[in-house]
Order: structure tokens, then sequence, then C-alpha cells
């Protein structure tokens, strides 16, 4: 019911708070959940984690009752597989720059017998609780509980951005500004970023997805970003905080 949880808060207008994982180590994820947050984001793109580094962030998140989100490194159905069978409640997809790859992104996470027609092998292992859930059950069922979520964070996906929401079984869009705006500082075309992220934000919304983004550790950035219709966050990273906290309990008793 994490997923359900989730959808539940938003419908309520609360705001989705989660966290960057990047370290191997599962305790980030236990600690996260532990402290509150609603989800933990695994970060597979640019973190240094396998399989079971993954498979550890994913239990230690749930087993607290905190969802588990995994950003896989790229579009590419062969990896999803492994992925969605370790149980996750959301996965999100980077660069998902026009209808074409966000329709692969989709069909990796949906059986060929679904509605969408995707081409996910079968074969749940976590996911079915190793067995003890029935297997048939899950298999009509299994598409509605794992969030998809496609980035949107260069020009192309925002000029693409019409075809990519028509893409049908997409549940959430999010927004990459900081590969965003260096996508517009190295173009040619003279786009405005505040511009275009309100723009984003705008026909996301309208279309009746989830809308997610990025902010600082601050009350005025959520409630900036709550305004523009984002309804889930991301902020702070595992390894940066504790790198902060190190830095200050070691400069508490700088001079002695």
């Amino acid at each position: 019911m994490r997923i359900d949880d989730l959808k539940t808060k938003i419908a309520q207008g609360k705001l989705v708070k989660g966290v960057f994982i990047t370290m191997a180590d599962s305790v980030s994820s236990e600690m996260a959940g532990y402290c509150g947050y609603d989800y933990v984001w695994i970060d597979a793109e640019h973190g240094a984690l396998d399989r079971q580094e993954i498979l550890a962030h994913i239990r230690a998140a749930q087993g607290t009752g905190c969802c588990a989100f995994v950003r896989v490194r790229v579009v590419d159905p062969s990896l999803m597989k492994a992925i969605l069978d370790m149980g996750p409640d959301g996965v999100i997809f980077p660069f998902c720059d026009n209808a074409e790859i966000a329709r692969l992104a989709i069909a990796s996470c949906a059986y060929p017998d679904s509605a969408l027609h995707g081409i996910r092998g079968q074969g749940p292992v976590r996911a079915i609780r190793y067995g003890l859930d029935d297997e048939g059950t899950y298999l009509e069922h299994a598409y509605e509980k794992v969030l998809k979520i496609l980035q949107i964070e260069t020009i192309e996906g925002y000029e693409n951005l019409k075809q990519i929401i028509e893409v049908p079984g997409i549940d959430s869009l999010f927004i990459g500004a900081a590969d965003l705006s260096r996508s517009i500082a190295g173009s040619e075309k003279h786009y405005d970023l505040s511009t275009v992220y309100d723009e984003i934000c705008h026909q996301v919304r309208q279309a009746g997805l989830l809308l997610g983004a990025a902010i600082g550790p601050t009350l005025s950035d959520a409630r900036k970003v709550m305004s523009k219709g984002v309804q889930w966050v991301v902020f702070g990273q595992d390894s940066r905080i504790l790198a902060e906290g190190l830095n200050a309990n070691l400069k508490a008793l700088e001079g002695v």
C-alpha cells in the first residue's frame, strides 16, 4: 500500500519528500526511512551502485515503511527486468528526450499481455515475496504498484514535451533543472530557464500527471515549487549530508 499512501498524501495537498541515496551501504536508506522521509531516491545513474546494493537499499527503505524509487542509468529494457523483480515502489528514467524513449521506458515496465502491450519478461522474485504471494495476482496488478517517472532535463525533452505526455502509462514527470539549465546554456536557441520550467509545470499538471522536482532544503524552496504545481520533491544527498555533518563535527572543536 506504500504507493497508495503516497498518492493519498498528494491528493490531500501535502508535499511528498525524498532524499538522494548514492552511498553503497543501505544504512543510509534505513536511516532516511526512520527519519520520516516518504521515499528514497536510489541513484543508480550517478551513484556507484550494483544490483545487490540496489536491492539492499530497497529492502532497507521498505523495512521502515518508506518507499524506494530507483533511478536507472539509462532507458534499457534489459536492465529493467532485474530492477522491477526486486519490488521497488518507483522507477525513474533519466533523459527522456522524446516520445520514442518514453514509450520504450513504459514498455519495459509492462508485460506483453497487459493493456500497454509491454516487453517486460516474467520472473518476479522479491516482488512476490519470493513466491509467498500469488504470482498471477501480481502479474495482473504489478504495473499499477510501481510509479513510472520520466525525467525532462534537456531542451529536446522540453520541445517534445507535448508528445511525451501523450504516451500512455506515464505516472509522473520530473524536472531535472540542473541538466536542463546546462542544456539551455549550451544551446544556440534562446530559452529562459524560468519560463521553460514554468511551462513544463503547466503542461504536466494540465495533463493530470504527477509532477516532481529537486529543491534546496528550505521552506521557501518548497513553497515556491508547490505554487507551480510540484507535488513531490527530492532534496539533500546522503554522502553530502554525511560530509557536512562530519565537517561541522570537526569544526566544533576548532582551535583546541
